[in-house]
This record gives structure tokens, C-alpha cells and sequence, in this order.
């Protein structure tokens, strides 16, 4: 017994001390805070696991506190992918609303219903309503993060040192995520195994971050070079030619993300990477070479119709842009095209 509750009470411990250097750092992001706020809820929660693991006595007080840092488990997890994979510098306004929200309800909840008056029911309703917030925010982290965990079951090699560690965090917030669940709903399963995990995840990390001499906060790195990005830029290239979303009009960054199931800023980031000139002289590049495809066997079409069909939304902007990219008209490549045939 002393033995586990040292191995489940150290993470706890140590976790507290992480989360407060984390936030009264000088050079802190808003990425330290969220992982800040996730280790910490973390840390109280597993606290709160050991002290009525050991001590079935201990004051209501405490598991009404631990219980409720539930509710910021799963929002800090996702705020923390999100801020990572938009490379948010600050908080946005929905992202405070959301924290504010959970926090002036739960200390609504907790004056009304207070756990020692009320057990019955926190031990219902209430819990019950805290996990199924902590498991759907949960989702939302991954669902943000699913570019990394897809390509870690494609291919693990072609994750950088970043994105592992990132990988490191996600797996140990969905065992413990999974393991209270477990403990909540299926009768027998003790949470104790999730303060454990917490405590032996927090070394793993902690220890492989000072051997790597990294920060203990993963940064969105937009100066640094993706890993798998000639993958990534491989994928949509196939997208493009097997589907050619370009011919739509007014074609958005955030289509075609969807379509390669990548976020916004990570599509825009390989097209940077990639291909000079970024997204829009990326559809632009293709619509061209659409074009010049249509000029050789659509001859009933007039070149503005053929603009149209390449996915252009005006004449002007299919000369321009096809004089920017070919060094000429569509009408001298038409000719040109003429001359060779006759020749």
C-alpha cells in the first residue's frame, strides 16, 4: 500500500508544481497556459483519486473540488491541441467564453449543491453531466489533432520528435480519460490505475523532454519544416488530379482542408512549404494547366468559356492569372497550339 500510494501521489504532486511554473513563466504562450490548466485539473482530480482511494473518510470538501476539476479536463485538452494546430498566439473570445462559462457553472452548482449536503446527488446527475462534457471536449481534441494520430497508424516514422511528444500527451489523457470512465460506469474498476498512468506519463514525458533539451510545452514551430510535409503535399496533389476540386468557383482554403481531412492552418502551411506562392497560386497553377488542357481538345469553346470550365470566375481573372503563370495569353498559347497542329 505505501508503495502505490506513492507511485499514484507523486504525478499529483509534481503536476502542481509543472502547472505553476507553466503559467508564472516570463516567456509563456497561450499554449503553456492550456497545458498549464490541463495538467493542473489533472493533477487535482488525480489528487483528490489518491486521498478517498486511501482514506474513505477524507472530507467532502476535497472530492467536491476533485470532482469538479473534472469539468476542465476535457475543454484544457482540446484548447491545447486547437492552440498547437492553429498556432494561436492569444485566446480567442469563444475559447474564454467556453472556460468562463464551465467555471461560473460549476461554482453555481457547487453553492446550490453543495457535496457535502447533496452527495446523492454529485454522485449522479452531476458526475455523470461532468464526464460526458470531459469525454466530448476529449473527441474535440482529437478530431483537432487527427492529422497526427492518422498518421501515426499510416506511418509512425514520418512523425517528427514534435509531433510524438504530442502523440506522448494524447495517449496519456485518453488512458486516463478512459480509465475514470471505466470507473464511473462499470461496476469493480477502480480509477486508482489512472493516477498511476498520470504519474508514470508525467516521468515518460518529463524525462524524454530534459534528454531532448526541448520545451516542456510543445510549440506550433511555423518556422520549422513539417516532417511528413512532401507526404502531405503528395496527398493532395492526388486529391487535386483524381478530383479537381479547382474547377469550383471560388474554391476556399477551408474546403479543400476538409477534403484532404487537414485543419486550415496545417493545409496552408504545406502549400507554403511546398509550393511557392501558397494557396492561391496553387488552384490558380492547376486551373491553368486545366485550361491549357481545354484549349487543345475543347475547340467549340471560346476562351472565356474555357476559363470557366478551368474553375475561374471571371475573364479577367483567367488572363491574369494565366499570363502570371505561362508568361503568355491564353490567346498566344492558343495559336500556338494552331501552329502546331498545322506543322
Amino acid at each position: 500500500m505505501p508503495v502505490l500510494f506513492l507511485l499514484a501521489s507523486l504525478g499529483a504532486i509534481n503536476g502542481f508544481i509543472l502547472s505553476i511554473y507553466l503559467l508564472l513563466k516570463k516567456q509563456r504562450g497561450i499554449t503553456d497556459v492550456y497545458f498549464s490548466g490541463l495538467i493542473f485539473s489533472l493533477s487535482v482530480r488525480i489528487g483528490k483519486s489518491v486521498f478517498f482511494y486511501f482514506d474513505r473518510d477524507v472530507d467532502q470538501l476535497i472530492l467536491q473540488i476533485g470532482l469538479s476539476a473534472c469539468l476542465f479536463i476535457g475543454p484544457f485538452f482540446y484548447l491545447f491541441l486547437k492552440s498547437l494546430e492553429s498556432g494561436s498566439l492569444k485566446a480567442t473570445k469563444g475559447d474564454q467564453a467556453i472556460l468562463l462559462l464551465l467555471f461560473f457553472s460549476i461554482i453555481t452548482v457547487g453553492i446550490i449543491w453543495p457535496y457535502r449536503a447533496q452527495p446523492e446527488i454529485w454522485n449522479t446527475y452531476i458526475v455523470q453531466g461532468i464526464y460526458v462534457i470531459w469525454s466530448a471536449f476529449f473527441l474535440l481534441g482529437l478530431y483537432s489533432s487527427r492529422t497526427i494520430v492518422i498518421t501515426a497508424f499510416k506511418s509512425f516514422k514520418q512523425l517528427g520528435n514534435r509531433e510524438r511528444y504530442i502523440l506522448g500527451i494524447i495517449i496519456s489523457t485518453a488512458f486516463i480519460t478512459v480509465t475514470y470512465q471505466f470507473a464511473l460506469f462499470v461496476k469493480g474498476f477502480t480509477y486508482i490505475w489512472g493516477a498511476i498512468a498520470f504519474s508514470a506519463s508525467f516521468y515518460y514525458l518529463g524525462i524524454r523532454t530534459l534528454i531532448n533539451k526541448k520545451s516542456l510545452t510543445p510549440k506550433a514551430e511555423h518556422n520549422s519544416p513539417l516532417p511528413n510535409g512532401n507526404a502531405l503535399f503528395r496527398q493532395i496533389e492526388e486529391l487535386m488530379i483524381s478530383q479537381k476540386p479547382y474547377t469550383k468557383k471560388g474554391l476556399k482554403l477551408e474546403e479543400l482542408a476538409k477534403m484532404n481531412n487537414m485543419s486550415r492552418h496545417l493545409l496552408s502551411r504545406v502549400l507554403n512549404e511546398q509550393f511557392e506562392g501558397g494557396f492561391a497560386r496553387y488552384i490558380n497553377t492547376h486551373r491553368v494547366n486545366e485550361a491549357k488542357n481545354l484549349i487543345k481538345v475543347r475547340h467549340e469553346l471560346s476562351l472565356e468559356g474555357i476559363g470557366f470550365e478551368a474553375g475561374f470566375s471571371s475573364k479577367s481573372a483567367f488572363f491574369e492569372a494565366f499570363r502570371k503563370i505561362t508568361n503568355q495569353t491564353p490567346s498566344a498559347f492558343k495559336q500556338s497550339q494552331s501552329a502546331l497542329k498545322e506543322a
